[in-house]
């Protein structure tokens, strides 16, 4: 249940750092832990169905507040 919540918390980052039609430009340290969804932040994102990534069909409105972050690499 953590690896779902941990890919679930990076798609969200990935959705909240493209821009949705922004003009600014923010670098998100891959490296760090987590970020803090902010407010309006909307996209498509992959859900879990049958062991299996799908892209929701329709674009989401992730609430404000929500953390998101990268799933550690095994080495």
């Amino acid at each position: 249940m953590t690896k779902l919540l941990k890919i679930l918390a990076a798609t969200i980052l990935l959705i909240s750092v493209t821009g949705c039609g922004s003009t600014r430009v923010v670098f998100v340290d891959t490296q760090s832990d987590l970020i803090r969804i902010g407010p309006d932040v909307s996209g498509k994102v992959y859900i879990l169905k049958n062991g299996e990534w799908v892209l929701s069909k329709n674009k989401v409105k992730l609430p404000e507040g929500w953390y998101a972050g990268g799933i550690p690499r095994e080495e």
